[in-house]
């Protein structure tokens, strides 16, 4: 999120949608290991995600307000979820205005825009029969294993042919008691762990000023376990070895988009699909010869630079996704991903699913925060 505020700075922001039940988001989920010998791992978890963007650019020591930049930011879905905590926490991301749109197909459809907004999302679920009382037109908690589209669109100002960069984070918030106030919450914004302590000191709440140091580990690790995609994958082909998730991973968290030309005023969808997966061996196996992939591979095993990129970003990350993170940890990284070491999957693992189990008793809400610029 951008720590510089400007009335001239377009943002754009996509939320998902809050339960009605706010209490029952508590709940309990298994979360398997990818051998058949590790033990269940319990997570106490009650994350609720929104996701957010922005629209800012600085060239040298001026910045490029949304009146100078050449293209706007748009969403468009039926929904947003928990408003009422954005509203709360960051009162500048607003409803967006709504406006008639063409896509680049021709096809027009609403879209929100304004200079700084809440991304939409259409709700994915739709009625059971089963569960007559259930409202599925909410999404569930978020959790390992958990995945989405950002609802992002550019609407180009002129006919010429532009490129945008599009750059991602992923920033996470505790909710710890309020022991000034029987009952009342407060939810701190996970920056340092200086800052934490003296949230939760003003507060008064001792036990979370003095494991400030665990929730930055544990926003660490979430930040370290969602990875961004620029295609969806094939999880339908009738050859279920041959499934997969995602295309195009941006283990840099930045990339370039470009606008081809004659597109003035057309929405052009910008595809960005994030993941928090579920297990190890889906990340990092190269097939599943050793039968130890629990799950679709999150890039196809073909994928040669895929699965490399995919690689070297476990490597480059390795403090922020695992718990037991040494001196081994990459020699034990390269032997997993060339599918030779049993033992060390078996450790590497443990160390992911023990950094999922933080995430779960230390986070309660994340937000994805997209910055879009013109690309140099």
């Amino acid at each position: 999120m951008p720590q510089n505020k400007s009335e001239n700075i377009t943002k754009t922001t996509q939320a998902s949608v809050l339960p009605d039940e706010i209490k029952d988001r508590k709940k309990r989920l298994v979360k398997f290991g990818s051998l058949a010998v590790f033990s269940l791992v319990i997570i106490i978890f009650f994350t609720i995600a929104w996701f957010t963007s922005s629209s800012e650019a600085q060239v040298g020591d001026m910045q490029i307000g949304a009146q100078s930049l050449p293209f706007d930011i748009a969403t468009k879905g039926a929904a947003v979820r928990n408003s009422e905590v954005i509203s709360s926490l960051h009162s500048e991301y607003l409803e967006g205005t709504p406006g008639t749109y063409k896509d680049t197909d021709n096809s027009v459809d609403t879209y929100y825009s304004g200079d700084s907004l809440r991304l939409r999302f259409d709700p994915l679920q739709a009625d059971d029969a089963d569960t007559p009382d259930t409202n599925e037109s909410y999404l569930p908690d978020i959790s390992p294993g958990s995945s989405g589209e950002l609802s992002l669109y550019v609407i180009p100002k002129t006919n010429e042919s532009q490129k945008v960069k599009v750059s991602l984070n992923v920033v996470a918030f505790a909710e710890i008691d309020d022991m000034t106030v029987s009952g009342k919450k407060k939810i701190i914004e996970i920056k340092d762990a200086s800052d934490f302590a003296s949230k939760a000191s003003a507060v008064n709440n001792t036990s979370a000023a003095k494991d400030a140091a665990d929730y930055v580990a544990a926003a660490n690790y979430l930040k370290g376990h969602i990875l961004f995609f620029g295609g969806q994958g094939d999880t339908a082909n009738s050859d279920e070895s041959l499934r997969y998730y995602y295309t195009t991973p941006y283990t840099a968290r930045t990339f370039n988009k470009t606008i081809a030309a004659e597109n003035k005023g057309k929405a052009v969808k910008v595809p960005i699909y994030w993941m928090w997966t579920n297990t190890l061996g889906q990340i990092l196996l190269p097939d599943n010869t050793s039968g130890q992939l629990s799950g679709y591979p999150i890039v196809a095993d073909t994928d040669s630079d895929a699965k490399s990129a995919v690689k070297d970003y476990v490597i480059n990350n390795r403090s922020d996704i695992f718990k037991n993170n040494g001196e081994s940890t990459v020699s034990d990284i390269n032997s997993v991903a060339a599918g030779s070491d049993s033992s060390a999957f078996r450790s590497l693992s443990t160390g992911y699913n023990e950094a999922d189990y933080m995430i779960g008793t230390k986070i309660a809400y994340f937000m994805i925060d997209v910055t879009v610029e013109p690309a140099v």
